[in-house]
């Protein structure tokens, strides 16, 4: 018998002798030149080489320089005699294929300044094998983690009712009453009761107190009412209303007290919502890794016509809003721009702002950018925004402050544009080249942003103010965010993770 052993070649020759009992064994080497001789003398045949897997990979030609898929992705500087050396090599596996355009592209493909890569082209280094060492780094996208646990003693037990608390364990139906969001967040009357003595101010009515009055504008947010004269005369009318507020008096508000008080608490709100948003990051309900912009349009008590004499509207900080929607539809109106990030976690706010709606978007975005830099000390690591804010100093703004910009291009920007699979593009000078193969699904956590804004349209009824002036449009933003960390904050209280986003949660009146 003579058996043949190689890494990936093995051979039996049985012959008559071996059935009789007598064998003879010969072991050949077919790594060694005299093996190959003998196994040639013995079968009468030269011995067939192992083929190689070579991987080819195809590049376009008119991409871009080679050079620039190497970028920084090597350990240690390597010469450049080297890699010609190996690319030229007759032991390397390293092949290339340059693909031309098609004879109808090439004109214009000579005379177009964009350079369009796809995320999920070939890098050099697939070529190098272990020739070259590669730095290989495993990024992965910071997805939302789960909120702590919560007992019901650690909130719910000396607060609320047993039955309200057993409805909120067993019945995933129940959503709670409107009394939730400011019996389980007392942290609103130790704020504004404070800030009501450091300022000395000493109300006529109970309802008019800096508490009851941020109380009953957070009612009328999550009641949907859109007027300040409707929801203060069922206010005056509604006995269950005054009870859902723990209010006593029977006193009946006018509409001018209502808004002088509510102008007085204006400049503490935002004060106030950082202790919120404070409290979410301690509960795990703000992570802080992505931020995603978009700003939000809304009306105002304007009539959009300006005066002839002055030429300025009846609301003079509002502007014109003009925007394509479809093909044959535009959305157009007068009034001012929520301009809103929000954690990619469960959506909630982080920074808010209500600017004039005519402004473009890169100046928008550029100005709360830095603001919102400047107001906390927490940065993420990724900004998404769509392709409104598309712009080189739009992407420099986000850069210069240490965070990624994931910024949509058009599809007609200039320069080195990458292109995903879903066909969004994205400007490669600007994003790692280790997080281009996961633009496609950053991107897709913009949605985030997009129900946040559902929310306040649908869900609160928030897509015109009752009044004018710059002063209103920044509170009538805040109480909309402040409202939905109040929600977030009582659903976590509660023990429902799911009624964390729900604007139909904790609206109900205890009747």
């Amino acid at each position: 018998m003579i058996k043949i052993i190689d890494k990936g070649y093995k051979y039996l020759l049985l012959q008559l002798s071996d059935f009789l009992g007598i064998a003879k064994t010969i072991v050949l080497s077919l790594k060694s030149i005299e093996g190959r001789k003998k196994y040639e003398k013995i079968f009468g045949r030269k011995l067939k080489d192992k083929k190689e897997n070579i991987r080819v990979y195809a590049l376009h030609a008119n991409q871009s320089l080679l050079i620039d898929f190497i970028s920084s992705l090597f350990e240690k500087s390597t010469s450049s005699a080297l890699l010609h050396n190996y690319f030229l090599s007759t032991s390397s596996n390293f092949k290339i294929i340059f693909q031309n355009t098609n004879k109808k592209n090439r004109k214009k493909a000579k005379n177009n300044r964009c350079c369009i890569i796809f995320v999920f082209q070939t890098l050099l280094s697939d070529f190098f094998e272990d020739m070259i060492n590669v730095l290989k780094r495993k990024v992965n996208i910071p997805y939302k983690i789960k909120p702590l646990i919560v007992k019901s003693k650690d909130y719910m037990e000396t607060v609320l009712p047993l039955n309200q608390i057993l409805a909120f364990r067993c019945i995933k139906t129940f959503k709670g009453y409107l009394e939730n969001i400011f019996s389980l967040n007392p942290s609103i009357d130790s704020y504004f009761n404070n800030l009501q003595v450091s300022m000395g101010y000493t109300p006529q009515l109970e309802e008019l107190t800096f508490n009851n009055i941020f109380k009953l504008e957070v009612s009328r947010c999550k009641l949907g009412y859109s007027n300040l004269e409707s929801f203060i005369r069922d206010y005056n009318q509604n006995q269950a209303l005054r009870q859902e507020l723990k209010i006593k008096s029977r006193g009946k508000i006018t509409l001018s007290s209502y808004r002088r008080n509510l102008k007085m608490i204006y400049p503490y709100l935002d004060k106030f919502a950082g202790i919120l948003i404070q409290e979410c990051r301690n509960l795990n309900l703000i992570g802080d890794k992505i931020w995603i912009w978009d700003r939000r349009f809304f009306e105002c008590n304007c009539s959009g016509l300006k005066n002839k004499e002055t030429g300025k509207l009846s609301d003079p900080d509002a502007g014109h809003y003009v925007k394509k929607t479809g093909k044959y539809s535009v959305l157009s109106g007068t009034g001012y721009t929520d301009t809103c990030i929000v954690d990619s976690w469960w959506g909630l706010p982080v920074y808010w702002d209500a600017v004039n709606a005519s402004k473009n978007d890169n100046t928008i975005f550029q100005d709360t950018i830095n603001q919102c830099m400047k107001s906390t000390t927490v940065k993420p690591f990724f900004v998404i925004a769509d392709a409104g804010p598309d712009s080189h100093p739009s992407n420099e703004t986000v850069i210069e402050n240490g965070v990624v910009p994931i910024i949509a291009a058009r599809a007609n920007s200039v320069g080195n544009i990458l292109k995903t699979e879903k066909g969004t593009h994205f400007r490669a000078q600007y994003i790692p080249r280790i997080y281009h193969k996961l633009l496609g699904k950053l991107y897709n956590i913009r949605t985030t942003v997009e129900r946040k804004n559902s929310n306040d349209v649908v869900g609160y009824n928030r897509s015109k103010t009752p009044t004018r002036g710059n002063v209103w449009a920044k509170t009538y933003v805040s109480i909309s965010n402040i409202t939905a960390l109040l929600a977030a904050l009582t659903a976590f209280k509660v023990g429902r993770h799911d009624l964390i986003r729900a604007t139909g949660a904790f609206r109900r009146l205890n009747v």
